[in-house]
């Protein structure tokens, strides 16, 4: 009995003891009773200076200074352009052909030679024609021998005027026919018919060509021109004289061509006006080359101008963020004339006023900047 007794005491305070612990335990958690106020107050201390700390930081990061650079509204002239593409074409380009028919014997010419007018490009077999004009040579200086004695004789009254008129008729007879045999054999020779460049041989040695059959082709790069097609809109502004950029492929530098003449007629079929430029002379381009003529169809001077890169252009809009301190305003803009670099303005700015021409992504008004001086652009560029 005393042993029960002694087990019953000791499980009543082990369950005494569990309670006090767990009860200890829910106080800790909730922040209810003496074991929770001073932990409660102290995660609320943390978390007060968390959320100070956290809106300082937003405070510090809400509104950073974007990076921009600048340019300033200035008078300038602008000049308003088309363009249009075409190629390089000699002053002369033609294809020499054969005038008769035959076997080439020799060429004396290759692509890229310089020839001079009437020198020999290339000889058909011609023995024929040769032996045919020496015998027409020698029937001719007979019929020279018979009227020289025939002169004699008509002067000594040996003969009639009528003798004399028939030996006179055979030896022009015989002249023509050697004249005749001298054009056959000059036919069998492939000459330049001017002075210039060979850019195509068609023949080989041993070749059998018909007349008329191409030979080579000759070009005349002096001057060089480009023919551009425009409508009639913009050739009605373009004058005779005027200075052309013109672009050619795989050159660095623009050539500085002239307005040589405008047609004075419309296409019917494309309803474009013809305009040739003339490149200068010693130009270095090909012909048949690829070029972008660059035309001034009209000019403005002294006119508010900005850069292009500072235009904003939404839908129908355009407009600039101006800079003044620190911050950025957006301001709707009117334009006109545009050349390369700049855009005339013709409302909405003053001349003096700074606009955004670089960092324009994502500002709108109010939106703090920092201006870049040209030493930064230049280290911001070589990163």
């Amino acid at each position: 009995m005393a042993r029960y007794k002694s087990r019953k005491i000791a499980l009543w305070t082990s369950l005494t003891v569990l309670l006090v612990v767990i009860a200890a335990g829910l106080s800790y958690k909730t922040g209810i009773g003496p074991f929770g106020d001073a932990v409660a107050g102290e995660a609320a201390a943390d978390s007060t200076a968390a959320v100070a700390s956290a809106d300082s930081t937003d405070s510090e990061d809400a509104d950073p200074a974007v990076p921009v650079e600048v340019a300033s509204v200035e008078r300038r002239s602008v000049a308003a352009f088309h363009r249009a593409a075409s190629s390089i074409e000699a002053d002369r380009l033609v294809e020499v052909t054969c005038r008769a028919e035959g076997r080439v014997s020799a060429v004396a010419a290759e692509e890229g030679d310089w020839v001079e007018a009437g020198q020999v490009l290339a000889e058909l077999e011609n023995d024929r024609q040769k032996v045919e004009l020496r015998r027409a040579e020698l029937k001719m200086a007979e019929q020279v021998r018979k009227l020289e004695r025939t002169e004699k004789m008509l002067a000594e009254e040996l003969i009639s005027e009528e003798e004399f008129d028939t030996v006179q008729a055979a030896h022009d007879q015989t002249v023509a026919e050697r004249d005749l045999a001298r054009i056959t054999v000059e036919e069998t020779y492939v000459k330049a018919p001017f002075s210039g460049q060979v850019t195509n041989r068609a023949v080989v040695e041993g070749q059998q060509v018909m007349a008329g059959g191409v030979a080579y082709t000759i070009a005349d790069f002096t001057p060089l021109r480009v023919r551009v097609h425009l409508p009639e809109t913009v050739a009605a502004k373009i004058r005779q004289g005027e200075l052309v950029k013109v672009e050619t492929e795989g050159l660095g530098d623009d050539l500085d061509a002239r307005v040589e003449r405008v047609s004075p007629v419309v296409d019917p079929a494309t309803g474009t006006v013809c305009v040739t430029l003339r490149l200068p002379d010693g130009a270095d381009a090909r012909v048949g080359g690829f070029v972008k003529a660059r035309l001034t169809t009209d000019r403005k001077r002294d006119v508010l101008a900005v850069p292009k890169l500072a235009l904003v252009e939404e839908g129908g809009l355009r407009s600039v963020f101006v800079a003044a301190a620190d911050t950025v305003r957006k301001v709707e803009v009117t334009t006109g004339l545009y050349d390369e670099t700049h855009v005339e303005v013709l409302g909405g700015l003053e001349e003096g006023w700074t606009v955004v021409t670089l960092g324009r992504g994502g500002l709108r008004t109010g939106t703090r900047v920092e201006v870049l001086e040209d030493s930064d652009v230049a280290a911001l560029a070589s990163r």
